[in-house]
């Protein structure tokens, strides 16, 4: 028969218990912390991944990962506007924000060719376009007042020019005093677009059969008959118009599309494939689901820069004593049937 523990052991017993259980909580503290170092290394090398223009892959039975990619366009090319010279002393107004401003230097230059001056960022935007031509917006982040509204409808309604850059939602990686940080943005031209009768999605069209090397690369291309002035101008030469991760644009009035995709586009959450409208006339009033085509580096991929062009002709051929129609007699009206069919209502998905 084994004798009964002593005092003595069972100190010990006890002694090593309680060092049994400060070293198995310092491991689980240890486990813990390297756990936790591996989640935050992981958080660290996704969020570089989910950077600006880089939204989540669509996930359909029809979305064929092996037929993403195709050739890419030639980069050529400059913007001309037709016809090269204007009367001068216009004034064109570009409202975008510091980093978008940077990279329109393109767009601007096509401006002075057609013998007019850009104003950027005014203080004051009712002031500044009380006395300018042409309004460019583009993606603007917080939306207008109510009386900047005013006065933007106004000015088209006098027959000043009014073009409007939107994009859909997309993810964006910005830093602050407690690090990076991951969120959506959104173009906020809700209460534009409603002035104007417009709607900008806020989900991207991507197709894998019409793109520049990437199926968030849209290629794009006039209707027949689309134009931005009086005749085709440079629109009409523009078959391969690259838009860069673009939505959506459609009308509840009379809008003309002036941008639409191939047969086999569609929606990121949506697995119908139809025609997409991506840019729209009406009137004095463009407006365009991508604002990152017009960019330095972007603006002469394909047909870019004959698109560009013809919307430089738009910019600078109103006038502002004719009224909505933009000194061409029409209402800004398209054939109904293709309304119908590229800018019809909007998809149940």
């Amino acid at each position: 028969m084994s004798e009964p523990p002593s005092e003595d052991s069972d100190a010990d017993a006890s002694s090593g218990g309680a060092l049994a259980g400060r070293r198995g909580t310092v491991a689980k503290g240890l486990l813990v912390t390297v756990v936790l170092a591996a989640a935050i290394a992981g958080a660290a090398a996704v969020v570089p991944l989910l950077a600006v223009d880089s939204p989540p892959q669509p996930e359909f039975e029809t979305f064929d990962t092996e037929r993403t990619v195709t050739e890419g366009l030639p980069s050529t090319g400059t913007i001309e506007p037709e016809p090269p010279v204007v009367p001068a002393g216009g004034t064109v107004v570009i409202d975008a924000e510091g980093a978008g401003r940077s990279r329109l230097g393109p767009l601007s230059e096509a401006i002075s060719k057609a013998n007019h001056d850009v104003e950027y960022d005014p203080d004051r935007l009712e002031s500044a376009i009380d006395g300018a031509d042409a309004l460019v917006i583009v993606d603007p982040d917080t939306d207008y007042s109510a009386d900047e509204l005013d006065a933007i409808e106004a000015f088209a309604d006098e027959g000043g020019r009014v073009v409007i850059f939107g994009n859909p939602n997309r993810f964006e990686v910005t830093g602050g005093a407690l690090g990076a940080s991951l969120g959506e943005r959104e173009s906020d031209l809700r209460g534009l677009g409603e002035r104007f009768e417009l709607y900008f999605d806020t989900r991207y069209v991507y197709d894998q059969e019409r793109n520049d090397g990437n199926y968030r690369h849209v290629v794009a291309a006039p209707p027949e008959n689309a134009s931005l002035t009086d005749g085709n101008g440079s629109v009409g030469d523009a078959e391969s118009v690259v838009l860069y991760t673009p939505t959506e644009v459609r009308s509840t009035a009379d809008a003309e599309p002036v941008l639409v995709t191939g047969p086999n586009a569609r929606t990121a959450d949506s697995d119908t494939q139809r025609e997409h409208t991506l840019a729209v006339r009406d009137g004095n009033v463009l407006a365009v689901g991508d604002a990152r085509f017009i960019a330095a580096d972007r603006y002469n991929v394909g047909d870019n820069d004959q698109f560009l062009a013809g919307v430089v002709e738009f910019l600078v051929s109103g006038d502002r004593d004719a009224g909505p129609d933009g000194g061409d007699g029409e209402e800004g009206g398209s054939d109904s049937e293709w309304v119908e069919t590229a800018v019809g209502a909007r998809d149940p998905a």
